[in-house]
């Protein structure tokens, strides 16, 4: 397990690697970090800008994060945007952004310049409401076919995604963020979502937990066609007050 002074220097010395690098133009700390939010359990986000050859920066600065103790890592892409996430051999989660310098800058409050220049560019929001929705009831028809089908792992893997989607919708509703959970913890009535958890892989409980969810997701659905659909796969489903 990673501590704190470990993280502190590890990142002190990304910096410091990010400086002396010709084809680095800037770098900013993103995530908890850059707003004074930091905790025990929180990881490194470093974001940096390349003006050139940035496989090359890639491949230069993964080889680094290996020789500092990386045991794998994660891409993920966002346009131009390589995020590329190492886990390291003490636990330490570190996420480095390889932006092209023409792209480089804040997408949210969570960014602090370190040195170099940010462009002016758009802040990711909260996700729309109508893609909640249809991803819920998407979610809700798989559950509803799986539990039917008698296939138990699934119908409980559709309806854990089910809830994320209707409980993403909540933070909307409650104005908090509703990006990958960070929310969650913010809202006034996140206990009313225990109903929603299945207690076991049997067809009853799967339905229960099913149902409920079902009647929170039609707590959020305006649309009367829909809402009428929606309940049909469960049907008498309550909507919670």
């Amino acid at each position: 397990m990673f501590t704190v002074s470990e993280r502190d220097q590890l990142r002190r010395d990304l910096v410091n690697a990010a400086d002396t690098d010709p084809r680095v133009v800037g770098a900013a700390l993103t995530g908890s970090a850059a707003v004074g939010r930091e905790d025990r359990w929180s990881d490194i986000d470093f974001a940096l800008s390349v003006d050139r050859e940035i496989d090359a920066v890639v491949a230069d600065w993964t080889a680094l994060m290996y020789a500092c103790g990386a045991v794998s890592h994660l891409d993920v892409r966002r346009g131009a945007v390589l995020f590329r996430v190492y886990l390291m051999r003490s636990t330490l989660q570190v996420d480095i952004a390889f932006w092209p310098s023409t792209e480089f800058g804040a997408t949210g409050p969570t960014f602090r310049l370190l040195f170099g220049e940010a462009n002016e560019i758009p802040h990711v929001g909260q996700p729309g409401r109508d893609g909640l929705i249809g991803l819920a009831w998407l979610y809700a028809l798989h559950a509803r076919s799986s539990i039917e089908r008698g296939r138990s792992w699934q119908a409980l893997y559709m309806i854990n995604n089910m809830r994320d989607q209707v409980m993403a919708l909540r933070c909307l509703e409650q104005g908090v963020n509703a990006v990958q959970g960070r929310g969650l913890d913010d809202l006034a009535d996140a206990s009313a979502f225990a109903g929603t958890l299945v207690l076991s892989t049997h067809q009853d409980e799967l339905r229960r937990a099913f149902h409920v969810l079902t009647g929170m997701l039609l707590s959020e659905i305006n649309d009367s066609e829909l809402a009428a659909a929606v309940r049909a796969l469960s049907p008498g489903a309550a909507v919670p007050r």
